[in-house]
């Protein structure tokens, strides 16, 4: 009695599964070590092992970024990419020909459609690849599972229908967290070198001239940042005095003027 109760679900699963089908059914006998090498034959196989390469890739990441941190830059200035830079970057384009631009927009333009479809744009990059990678895998290895027997190989059209049904998973499941998580990476405002000219900032170092000096300024969007301060006029500019910032150089020094009289 207590062995038919035993050997209950593998006469189930080859009723409801027959061979025919192609799909593995459950063997009570199978050992442990060889549910393990399965397991690793999967992972480690055809078409599995494309998702448990980006996988092992995405941990790495995560670990290192716990490991040493992130960078976030505090309170320092960001450079001013989003200006300067995407003009320069836009006149160098138009110099490469129209044919190479045009062929550029379409893969961009792919690309950011499918992104958008997806509802991928909302997460960052790293977090997304581990999302679509981890549900890729189990989704691949599940298939791998039913429709290929121990020590058998999975075939190459079936291989291919398997990666694409895992990526768009994966790609759905993605979009959908990305969708919850989006309040939590709405990006902090872009505060441009040029945004600080004609505000105040206070001198942190005990003296300016033009080759040295520090200061503190505050802008509207993102609070306080410490900048390289450059005076060309004689000046008695010391630690906690005002300056008036009036320009910026392409190093990102600033040229201050200590003549604030009726704007303090």
């Amino acid at each position: 009695m207590l062995e038919a109760v035993v050997r209950m679900p593998e006469v189930l699963g080859t009723c409801l599964m027959p061979p025919s089908l192609g799909l593995r059914t459950y063997d009570a006998n199978q050992g442990g070590q060889s549910s393990g090498m399965r397991v690793v034959e999967i992972a480690f196989g055809y078409p599995t092992a494309i998702f448990t390469t980006v996988l092992l890739v995405s941990a790495g990441y995560w670990i290192l970024s716990m490991l040493l941190g992130f960078e976030s830059g505090g309170g320092d200035l960001d450079l001013d990419l989003g200006g300067d830079v995407a003009g320069d970057v836009g006149a160098d384009a138009g110099d490469l020909g129209s044919d190479a631009g045009s062929d550029a927009a379409s893969s961009s333009g792919f690309l950011v459609g499918i992104l958008q479809a997806f509802d991928l744009h909302l997460m960052p990059v790293a977090l997304v690849l581990t999302i679509i990678s981890l549900v890729g895998f189990l989704v691949s290895a599940l298939g791998t599972l039913l429709f290929t027997s121990a020590g058998g190989s999975t075939a190459t059209l079936v291989g291919v229908g398997l990666t694409l049904l895992s990526l768009i998973v994966g790609m759905f499941i993605a979009g959908k967290t990305a969708i919850l998580l989006a309040p939590v990476f709405v990006p902090e405002p872009h505060v441009r070198r040029a945004d600080l000219i004609g505000r105040l900032c206070t001198v942190r170092t005990g003296s300016v001239s033009t080759q040295f000096g520090q200061a503190e300024a505050v802008d509207s969007v993102s609070g306080s940042h410490i900048i390289q301060v450059r005076c060309q006029t004689p000046n008695r500019l010391g630690a906690g005095s005002r300056a008036l910032i009036v320009s910026v150089d392409e190093d990102g020094d600033y040229l201050v003027s200590p003549d604030v009289d009726g704007l303090i």
